[in-house]
């Protein structure tokens, strides 16, 4: 066999392999479910190479600034608790749904990456796993906030959140086809508003919105953890369909805590 035949062959064959792999392989991989072995020893070490050569070695710049901690503990409650558990012990309503499953933060792994590291990964995501990027929602500067309420629960310094959750009836009430305020609180519950603000805007502190209505913010965001939403992930008009829904929660004074 002459070597421009062998050449053509192993072509042929590296082609084949190729589509192979993408027929079957790849349809199998969506309903992988186990580790194979080794399996996640290589995940973990493929992120964590990834995210220390991107992350570079920036130093956290709220690190030490326990206001800091407020604006982390606000986005970490909406964006994160629902997958890491509010303990950020992985143990989230989703926590153990997806695959691979929710990091476990006080684990000696997730402990021993750097803040870059962390910051990198919650501003980026990453591929083939359910952890989505949150670059487009929040300000570098409320990410690295977030960093540092992470590490406060890996000391065991920090205290969690306790949001109310929606009824079944509260849940059933939003219905996008009945008025302009049953839509808003579609809305609502579709965007994640009640995982930070809770169904009824009853979240304790200054997570509560009763008696206060602030839609500008939903497009800019603010400085305590709120995530800005550009017209591409809210319109306009469900905007004031959201404001509809939030106009209930005008009338009801604020709790004092």
């Amino acid at each position: 066999m002459s070597k421009r035949r062998s050449l053509v062959v192993a072509a042929v064959g590296a082609v084949t392999a190729l589509v192979l792999v993408l027929v079957l392989a790849l349809p199998l991989a969506l309903t992988h479910r186990q580790d194979l072995p080794l399996e996640r020893v290589y995940g973990d070490a493929a992120v964590s190479v990834v995210s220390r050569v991107l992350g570079g070695d920036a130093q956290n710049p709220v690190a030490n600034d326990p206001r800091a901690l407020s604006t982390g503990r606000a986005a970490y409650t909406g964006s994160c608790a629902v997958c890491h558990g509010a303990k950020g012990d992985g143990r989230g309503a989703f926590g153990r749904t997806t695959y691979p499953d929710a990091t476990d933060f006080t684990s000696d792994a997730a402990k021993s990456k750097t803040d870059a590291q962390l910051f990198w990964i919650a501003k980026n995501g990453l591929g083939f796993t359910a952890m989505p990027a949150f670059g487009g929602q929040y300000k570098d500067a409320e990410i690295w906030a977030m960093v540092a309420y992470i590490r406060a629960l890996q000391r065991g310094t920090a205290s969690a959140l306790a949001i109310p959750e929606p009824s079944l009836a509260q849940l059933a009430a939003a219905d996008p086809s009945a008025s302009r305020q049953t839509r808003g609180a579609a809305i609502y519950f579709a965007l994640g508003c009640h995982l930070c603000h809770g169904p009824e805007g009853d979240a304790p502190g200054e997570l509560s919105i009763r008696g206060r209505i602030e839609t500008e913010i939903v497009r800019k965001g603010d400085e305590r953890g709120m995530p800005a939403y550009g017209a591409d992930l809210i319109t306009d008009a469900e905007l004031a369909d959201l404001e509809s829904y939030l106009l209930r929660f005008a009338a009801i004074p604020s709790s004092p805590d």
